[in-house]
């Protein structure tokens, strides 16, 4: 499923700082990033966005909007905007998940499963992925930074938290330059008309990495 061009495209997952994307012709024609959280920083990111590609709010055909797992307020401020938008002018709404764009990047660079992507949660737990031997993507589970050092797996992240903590960890750059190719595969984005922050953490699935200790 592909999203109608020019697309508006917004991530406030991240613990810190907001990014936004006018999307069209498969390369970001405008961007907006910010160190500010989403309700400082998301609406001065879609105006510098929309100045650069040089178009208004008007001319957008569709948002795409990251669901996470990451900050819940972020996601929901970047949510209650594009919901206002498509209320007030109609247009499709798309949905992609943060940690499966960590782990399409990874696989795209080159890197074999098994491997573990996360992304700090709350309370210092992470929110976590695992790719299978065979590129397959797990469902997002949360759990405490031993856990995932106990699975015996690599961890992949970009949070400048993960050294000190994850003892497999590999640094990888966050995969929003991506996007514009990850926009064009099959089961990346989803429609959703009313989109909000993917599985708060305490829902989320227990895991404990049993099966890959030896």
């Amino acid at each position: 499923m592909s999203a109608p061009e020019p697309c508006l495209v917004l991530d406030g997952s991240a613990r810190a700082g907001v990014r936004v994307g006018v999307l069209s012709d498969g390369r970001w024609m405008g961007q907006g990033i910010s160190s500010d959280g989403a309700l400082e920083g998301l609406f001065g990111c879609v105006e510098a966005a929309l100045a650069e590609a040089k178009l208004s709010l008007g001319d957008i055909r569709s948002f795409a909007l990251c669901v996470g797992p990451g900050s819940v307020l972020g996601i929901r401020i970047a949510s209650l905007a594009v919901r206002s938008w498509a209320a007030l002018e109609p247009r499709p709404i798309f949905v992609w998940e943060s940690l499966a764009a960590i782990a399409r990047s990874a696989l795209a660079a080159g890197e074999k499963g098994p491997f573990l992507v996360a992304a700090e949660s709350r309370l210092k737990r992470w929110h976590a992925l695992e790719v299978g031997a065979d590129g397959t993507l797990g469902a997002p589970f949360e759990a405490e930074a031993a856990q995932l050092n106990a699975s015996g797996l690599r961890v992949l992240a970009s949070s400048e938290a993960a050294p000190a903590v994850l003892t497999s960890h590999v640094a990888v750059p966050p995969p929003w330059s991506a996007l514009p190719t990850f926009f064009a595969q099959a089961g990346f984005l989803r429609e959703e008309s009313r989109p909000d922050a993917l599985n708060v953490a305490n829902d989320f699935a227990t895991w404990s990495g049993e099966r890959h200790r030896s």
